[in-house]
């Protein structure tokens, strides 16, 4: 019997990860150069991306996400590491400005991108299996016909 798949669109999912791969290749350049108009260090962190963490894990994550974008429904699992990522750069955020640690001029991006990043996670979740179904024939055309359940 010849099986058909129903297949999930990830268009959307994979440009969402191409996005937040970039999102996270460019904190972590801002990072690593410690000074510049992106973030600058002195007593306390400034800059627009200051609320991005430092170090180079941020380019393990883009990686990451590099691989779940080349097939979204593969790597399921990372789209869950992306949406926690998310929740942790929000609630890092708003502490950090709540304790005066940032400057609040330094948090709005960082804070906004990441709730427009889990937002965008979050709708573009395949809610649906990879299906395999027998096709259904019309018994009076003898045609093959697909039913919806």
């Amino acid at each position: 019997m010849d099986y058909q798949k129903r297949l999930i669109p990830t268009g959307t999912l994979r440009l969402v990860f191409l996005i937040a791969a970039l999102w996270d290749i460019l904190g972590g350049v801002a990072g690593l150069s410690f000074s510049g108009p992106l973030l600058d260090i002195k007593d306390t962190p400034s800059g627009i991306l200051a609320a991005r963490p430092f170090g180079s894990a941020l380019f393990v994550i883009a990686l990451l996400y590099l691989i779940a974008a080349r097939d979204p429904l593969r790597h399921r699992f990372i789209l869950w590491l992306a949406v926690l990522e998310q929740l942790i750069a929000i609630v890092i955020g708003v502490y950090q400005g709540a304790s005066d640690n940032l400057k609040w001029e330094g948090l709005v991006i960082p804070v906004g991108m990441a709730i427009i990043l889990l937002v965008l996670f979050l709708l573009n979740y395949p809610r649906a299996r990879v299906e395999e179904f027998a096709p259904v024939t019309d018994e009076d055309s003898g045609e093959f016909t697909r039913k919806e359940h």
